[in-house]
């Protein structure tokens, strides 16, 4: 009767061992999340001055970049139609393509 009692006792301290592990990692996730966005935050508004701040320095140099944004558009739309025109015409070799360049891709990102 003693050692059922006394595993009891090991089976409730083993839970609440158990549940304030479970809550040090929910808390430990939620900070991480709220760091990680905040990170994200921080990245975007940098990423927007340094954006920002490059235009005008073009600007300040005679550069119209709404010219280039517009010129890099068609180009992206033109290379887009090749692409689709090309998998449609030769789908064996796009998908060989595709898998030579997953493959290169995956090496690299290995390493």
């Amino acid at each position: 009767m003693a050692a059922m009692q006394k595993n009891e006792g090991v089976f409730k301290s083993v839970d609440g061992l158990k549940e304030e592990a479970i809550g040090r990692a929910s808390a430990a996730y939620d900070a991480a999340q709220r760091e990680a966005a905040e990170l994200q935050e921080e990245v975007t508004r940098r990423a927007a001055q340094a954006a920002s701040t490059f235009a005008a320095k073009l600007k300040a140099a005679g550069v119209d970049t709404d010219v280039m944004v517009e010129a890099a558009k068609d180009q992206a739309g033109a290379l887009q139609r090749y692409l689709a025109s090309e998998v449609k015409n030769r789908p064996v070799r796009a998908l060989g393509v595709a898998a030579a360049l997953g493959l290169v891709v995956g090496l690299l990102s290995s390493r």
